[in-house]
């Protein structure tokens, strides 16, 4: 029995010493050996392609869960971290990367520095980590280095399925890039290479239908394409709706992703394409869009896909106007779909919109903004759509407010905020005119009434005002509770639970409520609510339309101060009513001119004509001698030339202005064009004069100088002569005294233009001395190269912050964000009191200038470093900062070039 033990013993030994033999055998990547190939291979797969793949995978799993897409825009097919989140992605796919170049280097068969040389390739799966590294590159759009992985793929692994998949992430790429034609070209060659692998399986099957007797393996089988990788055509067609995406023709975009969804190989795929599929034919007004989205909703689409599903359903079908409002409603009240209720809203107004019931729209516009706390987009968006009613209303002054509550919230990444940004600056003086009209009408016709029915008038208006500010405030409270309220539930369904902090505690802000009202009962939420005599302050504004009639005072035209409602009074406000021809004369002025610009606003702005002729003609019918007069007066003339009723106007410009240029246009029609050409021969001879000057005949300059100053008052230069005569004279008399009546005379004549004010600097000068003259220096611009192959970034350490800790947190940052370029950091000091992180080595400006991006969008590691002046230079440059401590020179010269 002992010998029969010893013996399995032994056996047990010589087995494990003869499989440890064989294991150290297979560690050679020399040896082309079916167990040299399995180890490495199986490898390759689980230590590289398998973990790299899932890290990656779990990485935008989350990403994708926590990104709130924006479902006013056609979603991207692909969804991955954009320029600003893929920051946070580097230390995901640096490690993937690092894993898979690891797995490449000990277990490629044979082992080659150098991938380029290599002739083949014995091990599996080291052709899929190429790709994860093609991949994540890709992820974190460094789209060069990605492509140079996928055409490696593509031109090396043309026996292995992975050559296909190289080549689809090629074109994939060149689209991220912009580079729609590579990728066409790329798309094409690949359809080319994959329809000869259909057609070759197509015949392999009609082969196996034919009984043979024997097989012979033909010589053309050694050159067999490889066989297609799993759900290719699904990505396939996904790219190629990329691609059509890329270049905007949405038709083609639309037949791919439907092949697409016929190959999606998850309900997650199904559910994205359905939706992205019934968004474009939304667009193009195809009611088949309704069913995709009810195939969204039914493949269990993210919750907030679901909702936009659900809300562009009822929108946009060939159903019923109503049924679409009653499906809605329903949206609404459903309690899990509150904090979308401003979309669901702004939905209803856009069906309200298309059976043209404006008011109906208005109001559910009105909840819309009402509803929107967390939504600052469908805020501005919603504002926008308010502001387009009353512009097709042609109600332009509540058009202006909404477009600029609009460009207040929307964010400036909004593709149609410019537009709005300039309706609402461009309304804006319109606004102001139609205000000051309105004041101006207002308190000129409570001047022309006796003393006592002006007083009557004044108190009426007071009470009208006191309880018009009273309503406002019991509507303001309802609606402030209302706002109070919706918070509330909003906060206690986004609530995870648990938060001791006060405002982030619903129950405890709730009681918090209710003991304040116990106390101080039902308060408006404003400033100074304690206080019984609040602060001065604007209160009241009744403009309703553009309607410049009526007899209410606008309190915004008060000037002097400004007044709570409760403290009005007949003596307060009488001192702004123009009871003396000076405050006349000033109202007067202020009326004409606003009735003039807005009159030119509507007109050429507009283009609402007769808008303007309505404002030109007030001008006149106000019959006070004005200088607008006879330029509405020419508008009117223009605008009733058509209708052969422009006499009067006429008749009214020669009478009243003979002299004018409007008169001369009358009477000569190409009294402009010779005017004109009279302008130009001014400037020619000014010119000439400015060259005589630069030439030193002085005396030439002074005489030509002295003629249009004297005798030519219409001369569009003659303003610029006043300085020239001064230069001149400077040039000839050495006591420069001698110049001040010229400048003086050319501040007087001219007193707000740049002329006026540069004559206003030469008389400082001359009258408290002229400074001594520096010449530039040169010499900091001669210090630096421009070139290098190594460079540096600089953080410069504030005061009060730690230089050991920030290099420390600058360390952390770097190895886990830009592992890859092995980057050092060091503590330097400039002067005596100037600490610097250093991170080096970059091998491009570009690199380095890219560090220093993504340093400023991250927090994670280093906090508020990120806050800290930051600039990056060549190895070169710092020699020469250090050596002749050229720190504040270099600073400049890096602000000019880089």
């Amino acid at each position: 029995m002992k010998r029969i033990k010893h013996k399995r013993i032994s056996l047990g030994i010589i087995a494990a010493f003869l499989a440890f033999l064989i294991i150290l055998g297979s560690c050679s990547t020399e040896k082309n050996t079916f167990i040299n190939r399995t180890y490495h291979s199986t490898t390759a797969k689980y230590n590289g392609y398998f973990n790299a793949k899932e890290l990656i995978r779990m990485g935008l799993e989350d990403y994708r869960k926590n990104y709130r897409e924006d479902y006013n825009e056609i979603l991207p097919i692909e969804l991955m971290p954009n320029e600003e989140d893929v920051v946070d992605f580097y230390p995901i796919v640096d490690t993937a990367i690092v894993k898979c170049q690891t797995v490449i280097s000990k277990h490629s068969m044979p082992t080659s520095s150098k991938p380029s040389k290599k002739k083949t390739e014995h091990a599996n799966w080291i052709d899929q980590n190429w790709f994860m590294i093609g991949y994540a590159n890709y992820i974190r759009r460094d789209y060069d280095r990605a492509l140079n992985n996928f055409e490696y793929i593509r031109k090396f692994y043309l026996d292995r399925p992975s050559t296909y998949t190289g080549h689809l992430w090629e074109a994939k790429t060149y689209i991220q890039m912009g580079k729609l034609s590579e990728a066409t070209r790329s798309l094409q060659k690949l359809s080319v290479r994959t329809n000869k692998v259909i057609s070759s399986d197509e015949q392999k099957k009609k082969k196996k239908k034919k009984k043979k007797l024997k097989y012979v393996k033909s010589s053309s089988d050694d050159e067999e394409a490889p066989e297609l990788p799993k759900d290719f055509d699904f990505e396939f067609a996904k790219t190629k709706a990329m691609l059509a995406l890329a270049k905007e023709d949405e038709k083609v975009a639309i037949d791919e992703l439907r092949e697409a969804l016929k190959e999606a190989p998850s309900k997650q795929d199904k559910a994205r394409l359905s939706f992205i599929l019934a968004q474009l034919l939304q667009e193009a007004g195809d009611p088949e869009a309704r069913e995709l989205y009810t195939q969204s909703i039914k493949k269990n689409a993210p919750f907030e896909m679901s909702f936009n599903a659900k809300i562009n359903r009822a929108v946009v079908s060939d159903l019923d106007d109503q049924v679409m409002i009653e499906e809605l409603e329903d949206l609404a009240e459903e309690e899990r779909y509150m904090e979308f209720r401003d979309q669901i809203y702004f939905a209803m107004a856009k069906v309200e919109l298309g059976r043209n019931d404006k008011e109906m729209a208005k109001y559910d516009l009105s909840k819309s903004v009402f509803y929107s706390l967390n939504n600052p987009r469908q805020k501005g968006v919603s504002y926008e759509k308010l502001g387009d009613i009353s512009f097709e209303d042609k109600n332009y002054v509540f058009a202006q407010r909404y477009y600029d509550s609009s460009s207040q919230v929307i964010p400036e990444t909004y593709y149609n905020y410019e537009v709005i940004k300039n309706k609402a600056d461009k309304l804006e003086n319109l606004v102001r005119d139609i205000d000051i009209i309105t004041f101006e009408d207002s308190v000129q016709r409570i001047a022309k009434m006796d003393e006592k029915s002006r007083e009557k008038f004044i108190k009426d208006v007071i009470a009208k005002i006191q309880k018009e500010e009273e309503e406002r405030k019991k509507r303001e409270a309802i609606r402030a509770e209302q706002l109070r309220e919706l918070q509330q539930t909003y906060a206690e369904q986004n609530q995870p639970g648990g938060s001791k902090w006060y405002f982030s505690n619903p129950k405890a802000k709730k009681e918090g409520v209710e003991e304040f009202r116990r106390i101080w009962g039902q308060r408006e939420n404003e400033d100074y609510w304690r206080l019984s005599n609040k602060p001065a302050r604007i209160a009241f504004n009744n403009l309703e339309n553009d309607s410049i009639q009526g007899d209410s005072l606008n309190l915004e035209g008060i000037e002097n101060e400004e007044l709570a409602v409760e403290d009005l009074t007949v003596d307060a406000l009488m001192k702004d009513i123009p009871l003396t021809d000076s405050m006349m004369a000033a109202s007067n002025e202020k009326l004409l001119k606003s009735l003039y610009n807005s009159g030119m606003i509507y007109k050429e702005q507009l283009d609402e004509v007769q808008m303007g002729a309505v404002q030109f003609q007030r001008v006149l019918d106000q019959d006070v001698e004005n200088e607008h007069n006879v330029m509405a007066a020419f508008q009117l003339y223009n605008i009733n030339q058509a209708k052969g009723s422009s006499g009067q106007y006429k008749n009214y410009i020669l009478n009243n202005y003979p002299n004018s240029d409007y008169a001369n246009y009358l009477r000569d029609p190409d009294y402009f064009i010779k005017k004109k050409e009279r302008d130009a021969l001014a400037l020619k001879d000014y010119l000439r004069s400015v060259t005589r000057f630069e030439q030193g005949l002085y005396y030439p300059v002074i005489l030509k100088a002295d003629k249009v100053i004297a005798d030519e008052p219409n001369n569009l230069y003659r303003k610029e002569y006043f300085l020239l005569k001064a230069m001149a004279m400077g040039q000839i008399n050495s006591d420069k005294t001698s110049l001040l009546p010229v400048l003086e005379q050319a501040v007087e004549e001219y007193p707000d233009t740049e002329v006026g004010a540069k004559a206003k600097t030469y008389i400082q000068l001359i009258n408290e001395g002229v400074p001594p003259f520096e010449e530039f220096n040169f010499e900091s611009t001669e210090l630096f190269a421009l070139d290098s192959k190594t460079y540096y970034v600089l953080i410069f350490i504030k005061d009060g912050q730690n230089s050991n800790s920030s290099a420390n947190s600058v360390s952390n940052f770097n190895r886990n964000y830009f592992s890859r370029l092995r980057l050092t950091t060091s503590e330097e000091l400039y002067g005596k009191d100037t600490e610097i992180v250093m991170v080096k080595d970059f091998k491009t400006s570009g690199e380095a200038k890219q560090y220093i991006k993504d340093f400023k969008r991250t927090k994670q590691f280093i906090g508020n470093i990120k806050d800290n002046e930051l600039m990056f230079i060549s190895r070169e440059n710092y020699k020469v900062v250090i050596q002749q401590q050229k720190l504040n020179e270099y600073r400049e010269f890096y602000s000019k070039t880089y």
